[in-house]
């Protein structure tokens, strides 16, 4: 197991601010887009929203794949600190919400390790919508938000409330975190 102190990751569930929060950083801190965005963006021909209902297993195991990738080329490039929209222990947590086999993400989260301290946005109602990507309900990100503080606590990360507030304090919260 190694630890890569530089690495940070920002996690919650969908429509808790994460992007737009990460967007902000974009001069002050390098971030790593959302593994699960991008394959539902990236492999329309291949119905990836259809896997994750018909065959959760095979999206966790896709989106799995692609968290290690992204951890494995940064952290080798070693170049200074990152922010990563979510990192593999969110794979974990998609597992459990799906209903897929969690062991394969558990192994994963003990062997790619990340700074101790996550990051982690709550819930919040008044700021939640939907779009072509993201959409679950609001009770169902809720209960997700269960799954990922589940996920991030039994692989022995401290998580870090990032406050509820407008996107240039959470932004200075999330660079005075990492820096």
């Amino acid at each position: 197991m190694t630890v890569s102190e530089h690495l940070y990751i920002l996690t919650g569930a969908p429509g808790t601010g994460k992007t737009a929060v990460l967007r902000g950083l974009q001069t002050s801190i390098r971030w790593v887009a959302e593994p699960a965005r991008e394959l539902l963006a990236e492999h329309p021909s291949i119905d990836v929203r259809r896997s994750w209902q018909q065959d959760p297993d095979v999206f966790v195991l896709l989106l799995l794949a692609r968290s290690i990738r992204k951890y494995e080329d940064i952290a080798v490039s070693g170049s200074g600190s990152v922010v990563f929209d979510r990192g593999i222990p969110d794979c974990i947590a998609y597992a459990l919400h799906l209903g897929a086999d969690p062991a394969p993400s558990i192994a994963a989260a003990a062997l790619y390790r990340y700074n101790p301290n996550v990051l982690i946005t709550e819930p919040w109602d008044e700021i939640y919508t939907t779009d072509d990507e993201r959409t679950m309900g609001f009770e169902a990100t809720t209960q997700f938000h269960r799954h990922v503080v589940t996920a991030y606590e039994q692989s022995g990360y401290t998580l870090v409330e990032v406050p509820r507030r407008p996107i240039a304090q959470r932004v200075a919260f999330v660079e005075a975190a990492v820096s």
